[in-house]
């Protein structure tokens, strides 16, 4: 060891030994130095160039790697490495979000998350999931992130409505723990992640709303990681990979293009008239009636309802609706406003016409179908709203799911797996022709005086190719 090298050396040792208090740029630049060592460490490791030490020679060459580290960041204030990535935490107005700059001179590894602490009553559902029967498909999910897939998560590591950021080590990793606001009421989770450049991972802890934030703390802690070489991991950063990225943006930006088209007010079908679908099937639409109960719709039987469970704590006696609280979003999802909703009931009365050999797998028809929102533009053509409503999930609201329709008067699928998922169809031979009515349910103030001329409906026998819409008028479109 040279003088510099040795009065480095004692530099790095003496700073290491001493508490200091440190401004949050130098903090960065030192951390970043740590991930250089780490990094450069973990590497002489895996190529066989460092060899096991007793703990104070090791510690001599932490501190000289440190020392140099230090040097590197401080003076510039260029990274050259950072270990397998730096992230940068975007915070403020109640958001948070993460983005990555990824080391690809380090070679990506494969990383599992293994827990040895779950919940009591919940069970192994696979994939990293785990809940129990009573609360299905509410409990934890643990994600391993590697840098090779860390660019496709990050888009989900953006966050609105977060009441805390917590910053905390778990694991001796750097961990943020974030909560949201009205979680009950949102039903929204919350979110452990623990980040570890030095060996090149993410681990993801996600917690339901259900769960209490200390279980999820108890199961982060818990966790057993490893992590190991795959030479079949390869980072996305090739030229070819480039090539495919530029093809998929290409290929995403001309389906935007398509489904932005709209349709004019011909291409859209009047009351009365056949829609002819391309399964040799044709719907119309013979007639359309708004009421306050449904118990006025004429025909109504609990026969013809999809889900008595979605309907029966909607409804007061005398057959109206209840009003709910909803949540009203922009085209970002953006909330807009929130407020109680009262909601009637529209009964559309419609023809399904098998005029032709169904094609293929197509022998059943469908007779069920979407309601659509839709707006007049500029250039005279028509699309559906960008806008959306939805109802707070405390509500536990699913009567309008979808837009869908949650009743048919004439089903002949009531018992069992057909029920669940065939309920809204029926076999249907050449020149057969059946005359049915399907009730929604629809918000008032999205109809005000009961005009329908912005809403449309998507019968799902149309295929529901939202590039080329098939839509059928349920009013006179203005």
């Amino acid at each position: 060891m040279n003088r510099e090298e040795k009065l480095l050396d004692q530099r790095a040792e003496k700073a290491l030994g001493k508490e200091l208090s440190i401004p949050t740029a130098t903090e960065d630049k030192i951390q970043a130095a740590y991930d250089i060592v780490r990094a450069k460490n973990r590497q002489k490791i895996k190529e066989g160039k460092m060899k096991h030490t007793k703990t104070s020679s090791f510690r001599h060459v932490w501190a000289a790697g440190l020392a140099a580290a230090l040097l590197a960041v401080s003076g510039l204030g260029v990274l050259a490495a950072t270990g397998y990535f730096t992230k940068t935490v975007n915070e403020g107005d109640n958001k948070i979000s993460y983005e990555f700059e990824v080391n690809y001179e380090l070679k990506p590894v494969e990383v599992q998350a293994t827990p040895s602490y779950i919940p009591e009553g919940m069970e192994d559902q696979g994939d990293g999931k785990f809940w129990s029967q009573e609360n299905y498909g509410h409990g934890i999910s643990i994600l391993p992130l590697n840098m090779v897939n860390i660019d496709e998560n990050m888009a989900r590591m953006n966050f609105d409505h977060v009441a805390n950021v917590e910053k905390t080590t778990i694991q001796n990793m750097e961990t943020h723990i974030i909560t949201f606001e009205d979680e009950e009421k949102y039903q929204t989770g919350k979110d452990i992640y623990m980040f570890n450049p030095e060996e090149g991972y993410v681990v993801w802890v996600y917690g339901d709303y259900n769960v209490p934030l200390e279980e999820v703390k108890k199961v982060a802690e818990n966790l057993e990681i490893t992590v190991k070489e795959n030479e079949d991991l390869k980072y996305n950063n090739t030229a070819e990979d480039q090539l495919e990225k530029e093809k998929q943006a290409a290929d995403d930006a001309q389906w935007d293009a398509l489904v932005e088209k709209g349709v004019t007010a011909d291409q859209i079908t009047k009351i009365g008239d056949a829609l002819e679908c391309f399964d040799g099937r044709k719907y119309t639409v013979e007639e359309v009636n708004l009421y306050d109960s449904l118990y006025d719709v004429p025909g109504y039987t609990e026969k013809g309802v999809y889900s008595m469970e979605r309907l029966t704590s909607w409804l007061n006696e005398d057959g109206t609706h209840k009003s709910y609280l909803r949540t009203h979003y922009d085209e970002n999802g953006n909330i807009l406003d929130e407020e109680e909703a009262s909601v009637k009931f529209l009964a559309v009365k419609a023809t399904a016409e098998q005029f032709g050999e169904p094609e293929g797998v197509w022998t059943d028809a469908a007779l069920d179908g979407s309601l659509v929102f839709i707006e007049k533009r500029a250039d005279g053509t028509y699309n559906f709203k960008k806008d959306s409503y939805d109802a707070v999930p405390s509500e536990n609201y699913d009567l309008q799911m979808d837009q869908r329709c949650f009743y048919l008067d004439q089903p002949v699928n009531l018992q069992g797996e057909e029920r669940d998922h065939s309920f809204f169809y029926r076999t249907m031979e050449k020149g057969e022709r059946i005359t049915y009515t399907l009730i929604f349910a629809i918000d008032k103030d999205r109809i005000p005086n009961d005009d329908l001329s912005q809403v449309v409906l998507q019968f799902n026998g149309t295929g529901n190719d939202c590039t080329n819409p098939m839509w059928s008028a349920l009013g006179e479109i203005k």
